[in-house]
């Protein structure tokens, strides 16, 4: 596996079109995804996340294949990724996740709800419309904190929730050009400290990211030392 760090080039940001389309998460996907495909039928086989580190926007990857630029849009770097863990190791952790819940209907069919308008949609339910909502960054906090504890027990790591901060949420909406309907999810960066407990699975959570959304830009789990 590699990691890598990949900058635009001020000569790509520049571009008036190109820059514009940042703010879209489907344009996003559709720019970094020549840098890991070889046709048309390949499937993802990376993981990435959008930062800013100062006026040029970052992006992180972790990856099959080593990243190919044949755009000349990018400035990278690339290194081999093969994290040395073992049990009971403390790691600074950040994540950007798309958190959902899988709830069936009536008719047995299942949907996937964010966790942050299912808990309000629960609230709203449970008062019969009269309902006194939380701040919403206490929601963000208390749910989004939930369900990466219940991730953490089936990727091979445990959280101190008193030690996860949970916010930065935000709604992703775009159209496919293909699309008739618009896309739409949430996310929320975590950020904290975690726990390995199964070195093996934890490194294949790394690998292969936490919870859906991946192709844009959610379940990249950035990981360092505890200092």
């Amino acid at each position: 596996m590699y990691m890598s760090r990949a900058r635009l080039l001020p000569t790509a940001v520049s571009n008036k079109t190109l820059w514009k389309n940042m703010g879209n998460s489907y344009n996003i996907h559709r720019l970094v995804w020549p840098l890991f495909s070889r046709g048309a039928d390949d499937k993802r086989s990376f993981l990435y996340r959008q930062e800013s580190d100062g006026k040029l926007p970052t992006f992180y990857f972790v990856s099959e294949r080593k990243p190919r630029d044949e755009s000349s849009l990018w400035d990278i770097d690339v290194k081999e990724y093969d994290p040395v863990l073992k049990s009971g190791q403390n790691l600074s952790f950040s994540l950007r996740a798309n958190p959902i819940v899988s709830k069936r209907d009536e008719k047995g069919k299942q949907h996937r709800h964010d966790v942050v308008m299912d808990e309000k949609f629960r609230i709203k339910n449970e008062n019969k419309g009269n309902a006194v909502y939380p701040d919403i960054s206490e929601i963000v906090q208390a749910k989004g904190v939930e369900w990466l504890q219940k991730k953490a027990e089936k990727n091979g790591f445990s959280i101190n929730t008193d030690k996860v901060r949970a916010d930065g949420y935000r709604n992703h909406k775009f159209y496919k050009p293909s699309g008739k309907h618009h896309v739409s999810f949430n996310t929320i960066d975590f950020t904290g400290i975690l726990t390995v407990t199964e070195p093996e699975l934890f490194k294949q959570a790394l690998f292969s990211g936490i919870g859906p959304a991946k192709g844009f830009g959610c379940g990249l789990l950035l990981v360092r030392p505890v200092s």
